[in-house]
């Protein structure tokens, strides 16, 4: 979906522009062209979007960090942003092109699920190109859809159908019917699956189970129905604009109900007081742990900002793609091995990230990934008791 550009106009998130922050990751790359010892990842999201510049963010701090602790064995490390708009065709282009790109050795990213879903073929090979291979380690794609995608692809967040379990137990505990609104796409849909399936089986209701489009100018039919049947409990799945304008058109027909929502709904936060107590899938949270407190501080240090969870997916997926090139050596191969066995038997141990411990099952999905609810709470986000798994 089309959101503001952060380079005009004000943010509801205190951040650099991302006109300076591509500056910064273009000057990097070409302050190191023409020098030898580089290796190179590439980062792709849609980087124009409020997440997008938080996910650029964060892997621009890992670079940092990465190549102030001597690189990859002496070799500096370059990131290549690409920009793919959260759109299916975009990211199948630039799958494409870095497939082809010798000097990409690996990919952090695509940040969406649909994103993810449409361009992984190109980087497991599958799609009849002779260009090879590249090892992808999406950021934030939850999606049940990207489970078994070719073993070229792997995600730093945990799946859907697990993340879900933990929403609905919190929904549940609050209200016992649910009416389900989601967006219909590969995110929403999968989502929204997850989240009914876990409410019933835990003995919640499903009191209406509605999806929409992205571009819905009006939610009234959706709003009116659900009030009339008293549901107290509002289940979005989908994304923060779309939440946004459902949230608001209920508060204007008086509906007191609480909403709920995945990852999708974190840029809430800071928007305005109509979206308090609004509850959130966490992916990440800086009271999670002292890793994820050191990436915070480090974080608010570079950008005067306090760091989301696609920030925070992004630098355990460049850093994750380091190690990964420190133990096998910078190469596609030796990234894609050394990604297939973490945390199993034979292979290294599970990779301890500011999202939590990282360690990979047969499909690439991560076992036992840390997840969270919080509430809106004066503009911030604070864990919610009993939410977290």
């Amino acid at each position: 979906m089309p959101r503001p550009s952060p380079c005009r106009g004000s943010s509801p998130w205190p951040r650099a522009s991302l006109c300076g922050a591509l500056a910064a990751t273009l000057a990097l790359a070409a302050c190191n062209r023409g020098q030898g010892g580089q290796v190179t990842f590439a980062l792709s999201g849609p980087l124009k979007q409020d997440y997008g510049v938080s996910t650029l963010r964060g892997a621009q701090l890992a670079a940092k960090e990465i190549n102030a602790e001597r690189g990859i064995d002496g070799r500096t490390l370059v990131l290549l942003p690409r920009d793919d708009g959260a759109d299916k065709e975009t990211a199948i282009s630039i799958a494409a092109e870095l497939v082809k790109d010798a000097n990409v050795v690996a990919l952090a990213g695509p940040v969406n699920s649909g994103t993810t879903i449409a361009a992984a073929p190109i980087y497991n090979g599958e799609s009849g190109s002779v260009s090879g291979r590249l090892p992808a380690l999406a950021t934030t794609a939850t999606s049940p859809d990207v489970s078994k995608l070719g073993d070229w692809t792997y995600r730093v967040a945990g799946s859907d159908s697990a993340n879900a379990v933990v929403l609905a137990e919190a929904a549940r505990g609050m209200a016992p019917q649910v009416a389900v609104m989601y967006t219909n796409d590969d995110y929403g849909r999968g989502l929204a699956a997850s989240f009914r399936d876990a409410l019933v089986k835990g003995g919640g209701r499903v009191a209406e189970y509605d999806p929409f489009s992205d571009d819905t100018p009006d939610f009234t039919p959706y709003l009116r129905r659900i009030q009339m049947r008293g549901v107290q409990m509002v289940f979005v799945a989908g994304l923060d604009s779309a939440a946004a304008m459902i949230i608001r058109q209920a508060r204007g027909l008086g509906m007191q109900a609480r909403f709920i929502g995945g990852d999708g709904l974190v840029p809430l936060m800071g928007k305005g007081p109509v979206f308090e107590g609004t509850m959130v899938g966490l992916l990440y949270h800086p009271a999670a742990s002292e890793r994820a407190q050191a990436f915070a501080t480090a974080y608010r240090q570079a950008y005067g900002a306090d760091p989301d969870p696609f920030a925070a997916a992004a630098y355990d997926a460049v850093k994750l793609l380091a190690a990964a090139a420190r133990a096998n050596g910078p190469t596609r191969e030796g990234i894609q091995r050394y990604l297939h066995t973490l945390g199993q038997e034979g292979g290294a141990p599970a990779f301890q990230g500011a999202t939590g411990d990282i360690r990979f099952d047969a499909h690439g999905d991560p076992l036992r990934k840390a997840f969270a609810v919080g509430v809106i709470t004066n503009g911030t986000i604070q864990l919610n008791k009993g939410g977290t798994r």
